[in-house]
C-alpha cells in the first residue's frame, strides 16, 4: 500500500467511524500520543480510545498537505466536527506517522492552541 494512501485511509476510516477497519491499518503494538490523554498503546486500547472516549461524536478531516516515505509521514490540515455534547469544534492539526509492514505502528498528534 502507498504511504500517503494508508495515511489518508486512516483518516478516512476515523471520520467514518469505521472502528473495525480501523484495527486492519495500524499493527498490533501501535502507539499513539495524542495532547490530553495518556499515550496509547495497542490495538485494544486504540479502539476503546476511538468508542469510548474521544470527544467527537462526528467530524471530518481536511488535509493541507502529506509528506511520506517508506518509513515515515507527516500530515497537517484542518478537522471541523460536533463534540459529544453538542459543541462546534474546529481544529488545525499535524500528525506525524511511522510505518512497519504497510502499517501504521506509530502515530503523534499536534493540535493549533496555545499550551505554554
Amino acid at each position: 500500500m502507498m504511504r500517503d494512501h494508508l495515511v489518508q485511509r486512516l483518516l478516512k476510516v476515523i471520520d467514518l467511524r469505521d472502528w473495525d477497519q480501523l484495527g486492519t491499518l495500524v499493527t498490533d503494538d501501535v502507539r499513539y500520543d495524542r495532547p490530553g490523554y495518556p499515550t496509547i498503546h495497542g490495538v485494544a486500547q486504540l479502539l476503546d480510545f476511538y468508542r469510548h472516549t474521544r470527544v467527537i461524536a462526528d467530524g471530518r478531516h481536511k488535509l493541507e498537505s502529506l509528506l511520506t516515505d517508506q518509513t515515515q509521514g507527516f500530515c497537517w490540515g484542518s478537522f471541523e466536527g460536533i463534540s459529544r455534547s453538542g459543541e462546534p469544534l474546529f481544529e488545525l492539526f499535524a500528525d506525524w506517522y511511522v510505518f512497519e509492514a504497510d502499517r501504521i505502528c506509530r502515530r503523534r498528534s499536534f493540535f493549533y492552541k496555545p499550551a505554554i
